[in-house]
């Protein structure tokens, strides 16, 4: 095999980079409190975006990358 082929079988192998997992702890205005995933989101404030577009009656969220 020539060398060219077996760096485009190498690199081929390189798998796509993994998006971030957020996790949002929200507290809504009536006191209680919920964790939510959020898997879809480029970055914290579009997270965090996503989950006052998606939840009635939030009161505060908090959002932080899930390792």
């Amino acid at each position: 095999m020539a060398e060219a082929q077996r760096r485009m079988k190498r690199s081929s192998r390189i798998s796509p980079r993994r998006r971030i997992e957020y996790i949002a702890s929200v507290r809504f205005g009536d006191g209680r409190c919920q964790l939510f995933s959020v898997s879809n989101a480029d970055d914290s404030q579009q997270a965090r975006q996503m989950v006052f577009d998606e939840l009635q009656d939030v009161a505060a969220v908090v959002v932080a990358e899930r390792r």
